[in-house]
């Protein structure tokens, strides 16, 4: 009984490591990887949108607002854009790791299926 307590454990991560290591393991890992990227994308996008708003509403206003503010306004949106491009390339490393995985772990078959599932930019 009490090497029942402590083979438990040892059995528990053996199972859980080869799940993990299974071809299936890594891509509901990448998945999950890739799915974090499209949701940080997304909200760099808003951030982008966003500052441009803001930038355009103070250039509307630009006669009784101060040149500082339009000028931090418009750094504001360079850097917006620079995170967004980051955030979009790190989109695209993810799908490609994805896209790797299904190519080298699963049956050509499956692969179209595949991709449709995990590959499509949530809208």
């Amino acid at each position: 009984m009490l090497a029942l307590v402590f083979a438990s454990p040892i059995v528990i991560f053996v199972l859980y490591r080869a799940l993990i290591d299974s071809g299936w393991g890594q891509l509901r890992v990448s998945a999950r990887q890739l799915k974090f990227r499209y949701r940080g994308a997304n909200d760099a996008q808003k951030a982008v949108n966003k500052a441009v708003a803001k930038l355009e509403k103070l250039r509307a206003k630009s006669d009784s607002v101060k040149p500082r503010l339009v000028r931090e306004a418009s750094e504001a949106l360079d850097d917006a854009r620079a995170l967004c491009k980051i955030a979009e390339d790190q989109v695209l490393i993810a799908e490609t790791h994805v896209r790797n995985l299904i190519v080298d772990e699963y049956p050509p078959q499956q692969h179209e299926a595949l991709r449709h599932k995990y590959l499509t930019r949530p809208g």
